[in-house]
Formats: C-alpha cells, structure tokens, sequence
C-alpha cells in the first residue's frame, strides 16, 4: 500500500497535480498527529463514563444487498476501514453538550471494515455498523473477526430494517453514511432516507459525504446516483423537511471521507 501510494503521488506531480499531492500529505499527517491525540485524550473522555450495556441486533429479511454492484465486485468492503480521530472526538463533544450525559447511539451505514464504530465504542457510545456487502464478514477483516453480531451486522440498507437494543426498537443521536449514497440505484434512495428517518432521534444528526465521481471495478459501474451536492441537498429538502440543514464547524479534512476536488457533504438534523 505504501508504494502504490508513492506510485500514485509521482503520477499527479508529473500531471501537474501538486495541490492534490499536498493535500494527500497533509492529511495523513493531520489524522496521524490526531491518532496519537486520541491515546492521551481518550482515557479522559471516558473517566466517569459508564460502559455501555445491552445487546444490539438488526432485524431484516434482507441480510445482503445480493444486487448491488459493491456485493458483486467487492472494492469498498474489501478495501476500506476509514475513520478520523477528530471527527470522533468533535461529535462526542458536541452530542454530549446536546443530549446530555448519557448514553449516546451512534448507526454507521455501509461501514466497510468498522473502525469508525470501534472508534465509537472506545468513548463509550452504543455503536452498531451496517454493511451491504458480506464480504468483511466472510474473510474476517478487522474488525469484524472480534464485532460480528456484535456490534457489526449485514444488511441491505435499501430494503426495510429495524435495529434493536436488548430486543426492542431504538433511535440514534448519530447516523453516518461515508461515500455510500452514490451506490445506490436512484429509485431506491427514498428507501434509504425513510430507514434513516425511522432511525433518526428528534434532535439527532444525519451525516454523509458523497462523490459524483465514476469508479467502474471488475467492468461494474458502483456508482449508480452521480449527483452534485447541489442535487443531493435539493432532493433531501423537497422530500423530508423534518431534516434541517446544519453547519458542524469542520473543515474537509475533518471528515471520515471525502472528494478533495468534488468536495460534497450532507450535514441534517432532524427536528426536535
């Protein structure tokens, strides 16, 4: 991976791409100073915190997305397990000033190797990570081999979900959806967000980044909705106006995922 990295970087400087080269490296080494933050901030934040209890689960006659592209040709799933300290740390900041001191439930929507969640767990939240595709679970990625049925489930978001805590119905202060949403077929997104707003505490926020950019893998197009976030926004408030648009106060970086040249965030709460 390091030197597919260094063949990538050399490739956009002799394409004249130095800005693009210099935000990859500040990047990693902004999110490398914070994942040695995060060893000294962490026992802090969670002092006095009680850990977590219950037992979640995910109800659904659809444990896989058999259809989609990212079940047929896995890239995503079998490549990614993003997370960001500071994003981390800022919202556990910013939920617990909201909703108080008590336990607090994050849902992560097609969470690839389910680092984000553990991230999550560490601070002492309910966390669960839904995935599309079976392919961490079958080959055991972390972190997989220790959440599974756990704290990680599949699941075809696009099909008719309910998650639970100790066998009944929950809500979530946070729902997050990192470079998902352009996966789905367009017909099927309504299906999406109504999931979303079923999950959703009044108050809660709703959190995606997407792309409109094209990624074709094994000949597959996974990209099936290529919108601009002009599009996506307009969609979201035509269609659900208990979802109100926020400003979190971060920069790109600060994200878990995003499109440096096409940068394109959904940031929602739902209404009290």
């Amino acid at each position: 991976m390091f030197w597919q990295n260094v063949l990538r970087a050399l490739k956009f400087l002799a394409q004249g791409q130095f800005r693009r080269v210099w935000n990859e490296v500040h990047v990693r080494l902004y999110r490398a100073a914070w994942e040695v933050l995060w060893l000294f901030i962490l026992p802090i934040r969670r002092a006095g915190r009680p850990w977590p209890s219950g037992v979640l689960g995910c109800e659904t006659n659809h444990p896989v997305a058999i259809h989609s592209p990212d079940h047929l040709a896995p890239k995503g799933t079998a490549e990614n397990n993003s997370t960001n300290k500071k994003f981390v740390l800022h919202m556990d900041q910013k939920l617990r000033a909201e909703f108080g001191t008590g336990p607090l439930r994050m849902m992560d929507l097609g969470c690839a190797g389910g680092k984000l969640v553990t991230d999550f767990l560490a601070l002492g939240w309910v966390a669960i990570g839904l995935e599309g595709s079976d392919y961490s679970l079958k080959h055991r990625r972390p972190y997989w081999d220790r959440y599974a049925h756990r704290n990680l489930f599949t699941c075809d978001i696009t099909k008719p979900f309910q998650v639970t805590l100790d066998g009944q119905p929950t809500k979530f202060h946070l729902i997050t959806c990192w470079e998902v949403l352009e996966h789905i077929a367009t017909p099927d997104l309504p299906a999406v967000f109504e999931n979303v707003r079923r999950h959703l505490e009044p108050g809660g926020y709703f959190i995606a980044s997407t792309t409109e950019t094209s990624d074709i893998h094994h000949g597959l197009e996974l990209h099936q909705t290529r919108w601009p976030n002009a599009r996506w926004r307009q969609f979201v408030e035509q269609n659900y106006p208990d979802l109100e648009y926020v400003d979190l106060g971060l920069k790109i970086y600060q994200y878990v995922r995003y499109n440096f040249l096409h940068p394109s965030f959904l940031l929602y709460r739902k209404k009290p």
